[in-house]
């Protein structure tokens, strides 16, 4: 009886051991379940981490010293730390100022002309997809603002609803009160419902100091504001923020800000 018992004993042990690899707790110990990621983003990471070179498709944007989108510049790259495959060697603006662009990691240096013309020339760095520098803008008689980057998946490209030019402009200084306010975008804007102007308004704009506003008129890709009671020596804030749509495609505005001062007969309208 003691044979027996120490036989089914030992017979039960050896085949717990021989097919511990299919126990759903061992098995999971020995192979653990592999996770599918098929985001482009994590995989630059991983590459940027190892310090290994790695190539990436850029979005950036252009504006010229009043603020204005710059349009139809051509951005040729002059060196790069590292030549890959399958870069690009040229870019060109498009309405909202913005430039796609497959580069590699490390620095780029561009030459930049607008109309056949020497315009600036820049260098970018790439450490990471999320860390993208403007390392220097040399060889512009104004300033220049080379900004808004993004990474994106090829074949991929994404839209954008720019706000393009406005008056009173990006940083202008004024001797004069403005009548009023025009902004320009890359498509028509969708307005106000009937009497509810005022909450348009308020949701889609920021004036710091705050502005009496008059009537609004919608045109085509624009919209004019009136204005009054803006102060002497006054220096003013403007931002038109996401809640901004295009009533074309419904793209969200790219949030801006224009700042202008009032120096001398500001308020006197």
């Amino acid at each position: 009886m003691k044979r027996i018992l120490l036989n089914a004993i030992i017979l039960f042990f050896s085949l717990a051991l021989s097919h511990c690899y299919f126990n759903p707790v061992v098995n999971s110990l020995l192979n653990p379940a592999e996770t599918e990621d098929n985001s482009i983003l994590p995989g630059l990471s991983l590459l940027s981490n190892s310090g290994a070179p790695f190539a990436i498709s850029l979005i950036g944007q252009i504006r010229n010293e009043n603020g204005s989108t710059v349009t139809d510049a051509l951005l040729t790259v002059t060196s790069r730390t590292n030549e890959m495959d399958g870069l690009d060697a040229s870019a060109t603006t498009d309405e909202g100022g913005r430039f796609f662009i497959r580069l590699s990691s490390g620095n780029t240096t561009f030459s930049v002309t607008q109309e056949g013309s020497p315009y600036f020339t820049f260098t970018l760095r790439v450490n990471s997809p999320n860390d993208i520098q403007v390392l220097e803008i040399d060889g512009n008689s104004f300033p220049v603002e080379v900004s808004s980057f993004f990474s994106y998946e090829p074949g991929n490209q994404p839209s954008f609803f720019e706000m393009v030019t406005s008056n009173p402009y990006h940083n202008e200084v004024r001797v004069t009160s403005p009548e009023g306010f025009e902004f320009y975008f890359t498509d028509d804007v969708i307005g106000p419902e009937p009497n509810q102007e005022a909450q348009w308004l308020s949701e889609n704009l920021t004036v710091v100091p705050s502005i009496t506003f008059g009537p609004l008129t919608n045109s085509t890709s624009s919209f004019y504001l009136e204005t009054s009671n803006l102060t002497n020596g006054a220096t003013y804030q403007i931002t038109l923020n996401s809640s901004l749509r295009s009533a074309g495609s419904g793209i969200p505005l790219t949030p801006r800000t224009i700042t202008f001062s009032c120096v001398s007969q500001c308020g006197s309208l």
